[in-house]
């Protein structure tokens, strides 16, 4: 165990809370009703021990009145960090968050050993690759960013090992390259954590259903987690994003549906309310019991008597209450997630130079296998270049979300 800077705790390993034996109250089908903290990075991040949505106006915000970044340094310690923020009019609100977290995280846990090398530019610059190669001459330990997946191609096609490890600041997906992973989690972490709840309650026969078109890399990417989980996927379902005859799509999917006992629905465009009042209404797979839902569906599908009783997996924002204060009273404003991304990942840099000297950030010790507990919960860097996020899996009860499995203590 290792002591935080708040007095709280960071746990090692263990197990995650164990799923209620209560069935889930639905006043939908059948299905509905039968499925089943220490939070930010220590300074003293420890090797040998363990390492450890809605958050303001997040991702969401508006970005009217918000100025473009521009490049800075911040500190003065001999560690250099690199940070690559974009000056997109459609970013700069996620830039400013970003780079104002991971400033209040220099002040939290830099200890006068880190400094920050803002670099901004738009993301259509074609500049990325070439920032890299700057930073790593320059002696960076560390690259945080770019913000988009454009960004991240252009830096795996056009620089080469050996170079800083990189944590992009993007979700989960097919853009990952050697050395390189994002910081966010996206709707396919989401869907897992609920079929991890499934598969302990036995029901282990998956249907996924999903908007046509989604990336196949990612339904590849869910397919291989469910294995993992000890789940079978026993097919795939596409339906029309636009909605349109949305059961004939399912009417082709029956023989699928008619082999599952869960259901994991990826979607949260227009059409996603009516696919949920068709698939609860029980016209298909009538021997379905277990309903997943992402984090991609938006809140106000949570009040369709269709959704009452779907799983519904979200990032942990408990934990982000640590920084919360501190933030406000800096800059003004409630941090989003974006500032809380922007705070681990200097949190990051910090506690491993912090425990292992100016050399610590390395692949190795990024990709721990114990993980990191910081402001937006637990996670870890794997070695295949995906970022693994633990989710607080919740019921949609009574038109909002009742926890039934927290975040956990570990992996």
């Amino acid at each position: 165990m290792i002591q935080v800077v708040s007095g709280m705790r960071i746990g090692r390993g263990g197990a995650v809370t164990s799923v209620s034996s209560n069935g889930t109250a639905s006043a939908g089908r059948s299905w509905l009703k039968k499925s089943v903290r220490s939070v930010f990075l220590a300074a003293c991040l420890g090797l040998a021990g363990c390492q450890a949505s809605n958050l303001g106006d997040g991702l969401s915000a508006s970005n009217s009145g918000v100025a473009a970044l521009g490049s800075s340094t911040y500190g003065n310690g001999p560690v250099q960090v690199t940070m690559l923020l974009p000056t997109d009019g459609a970013l700069r609100k996620k830039a400013a968050d970003i780079s104002d977290g991971a400033k209040l995280a220099l002040d939290d846990l830099g200890a006068g050993q880190l400094r920050i090398d803002f670099q901004a530019s738009a993301s259509t610059s074609g500049q990325a690759a070439s920032k890299v190669q700057a930073a790593s001459a320059a002696g960076s330990k560390l690259i945080i960013g770019p913000a988009t997946n454009a960004e991240v191609s252009r830096i795996i096609s056009g620089t080469s090992l050996p170079r800083p490890p990189i944590l992009a600041l993007v979700p989960n997906n097919s853009a990952g390259g050697t050395h390189i992973w994002p910081l966010y989690g996206d709707a396919i972490d989401s869907a897992l954590e609920g079929v991890g709840v499934a598969v302990a309650a036995k029901q282990k026969n998956i249907v996924v259903v999903h908007e046509a078109g989604f990336p196949a890399e990612n339904l590849l990417r869910l397919r291989e987690g469910i294995k993992l989980k000890g789940g079978n996927t026993i097919g795939f379902v596409p339906y029309p994003a636009s909605g349109i005859n949305l059961r004939a799509a399912f009417a082709k999917g029956q023989l699928v549906f008619a082999k599952a006992n869960t259901i994991v629905l990826l979607g949260g465009g227009d059409a996603i309310g009516e696919v949920i009042d068709i698939l609860a209404a029980g016209e298909f797979g009538q021997s379905i019991a277990t309903a997943i839902a992402t984090s991609l569906i938006p809140e106000e599908i949570y009040k369709r008597p269709s959704a009452q009783g779907l799983m519904v997996a979200v990032p942990s924002t408990t934990d982000v209450s640590v920084i919360a204060e501190r933030f406000k009273a800096k800059y003004g404003r409630a941090p989003s997630y974006d500032a809380a991304i922007g705070y681990d990942s200097i949190a990051i840099a910090a506690g491993l130079v912090r425990s292992g000297g100016p050399d610590a950030i390395t692949v190795e010790n990024l990709t721990s296998s114990q993980g990191f507990r910081a402001a937006t919960g637990l996670f870890r860097f794997r070695p295949d270049g995906r970022i693994e996020r633990r989710m607080i899996v919740h019921r949609i009860e009574n038109g909002s979300l009742k926890i039934i499995q927290e975040e956990g203590e570990g992996f």
